[in-house]
């Protein structure tokens, strides 16, 4: 697991994107706040995984703040052809936004880690046939 962040932005302490590969999925998981200020980290670790291959989830269990310019990178990554799963748990500041600018008509929205990750590995063996 590795922490990145954009280098030109500075970083805070409650602030990070964890980015892993659970078995042929990318996981990148938004800790703290996340707005503009973290957004191009965010744009390029999409960008890394993108061009890597493979189902992409976000996990936003962990975000306590997400805005606008989030949802931008995820519904750019999901325009590019990247098959990506977003995490939101009921409740979560992501799941709040999601709600507000329903994400769920463009990109899939689950309650549980465990949902997306499924959902993603689906994605991946229904494209490999």
């Amino acid at each position: 697991m590795v922490s990145m962040s954009e280098s030109d932005f500075p970083d805070l302490p409650d602030s990070r994107i964890d980015v892993e590969s659970r078995t042929g999925v990318w996981l990148l998981s938004l800790h703290g706040e996340h707005d503009l200020a973290s957004q191009p980290s965010l744009r390029e670790q999409l960008g890394y995984v993108r061009a890597a291959g493979g189902p992409i989830v976000v996990d936003l269990s962990a975000a306590g703040f997400v805005d606008s310019t989030i949802v931008g990178a995820l519904l750019d990554c999901a325009d590019s052809g990247a098959a990506l799963f977003v995490v939101a748990p009921p409740g979560s500041a992501g799941r709040r936004l999601a709600e507000l600018v329903r994400l769920e008509d463009a990109v899939p929205v689950h309650d549980e880690l465990t949902a997306g990750i499924d959902a993603a590995r689906m994605s991946a063996s229904v494209e490999r046939r």
